[in-house]
């Protein structure tokens, strides 16, 4: 598999009851799944804010081998508990960043997958944090509580905190990454993710990290 360079270059057009098929650059588009979302160009707007993107309609997920991680994503902010966070103080574990927002209908199908994920991974040493975006604070906390979200989140209304994914920056929502322990991106899941589909996936680059 080779490295994307960018997510697609076209922003896809899409309406309730019409289904459209979006290739992730040539050999991304793999029976792993279809996306279709609503969005604009990598998920940004003309001004550069990722304030346009939209549910994601399907789901695609995909691994990275060790030679083809480029990317080290930066990300800090506030989350909904009032804490600090930034990911490169989580370098040397493999963390699970889930992007999401409590108005998004496939984010609260995959949330129960997630919360499942978080616990049973846990004991491999890898960590969770959300990325909560175009939401009201209140609406996001009543979201984690009824769906038992133990892991912190950044709190993030106008999606800036996502620019720090700089070309891999989300066109749809949710999608989840999954950061190797050096903080590279090793996976990426696009729409809802299922725990059965995505614990092999977190699972290996665990084992990457004890075999290193």
């Amino acid at each position: 598999m080779n490295t994307p360079a960018t997510w697609p270059r076209r922003a896809v057009p899409c309406a309730e009851g019409t289904s459209r098929r979006t290739a992730l650059t040539g050999v991304l588009a793999l029976a792993a799944g279809t996306l279709t979302a609503c969005g604009s160009l990598q998920g940004q707007d003309k001004n550069g804010d990722a304030t346009a993107l939209g549910a994601a309609k399907g789901s695609s997920s995909h691994y990275l081998k060790p030679t083809e991680r480029t990317l080290t994503p930066t990300l800090t902010g506030t989350t909904l508990n009032g804490n600090e966070a930034d990911i490169t103080r989580m370098r040397g574990s493999v963390v699970v960043i889930n992007v999401w927002g409590s108005w998004c209908a496939p984010c609260r199908k995959e949330a129960p997958e997630l919360v499942r994920l978080a616990k049973d991974t846990g004991v491999l040493g890898v960590r969770f944090l959300g990325v909560d975006i175009r939401d009201s604070k209140s609406a996001a906390v009543a979201f984690e509580r009824n769906y038992g979200i133990g892991y912190p989140s950044i709190f993030d209304p106008d999606s800036r905190v996502l620019l720090g994914f700089k070309q891999l920056a989300p066109r749809a929502v949710p999608t989840t990454y999954v950061l190797d322990g050096t903080g590279k991106v090793a996976a990426y899941s696009i729409g809802p993710l299922t725990y059965r589909g995505f614990l092999p996936i977190i699972e290996g680059i665990a084992a990457e990290k004890q075999q290193s």
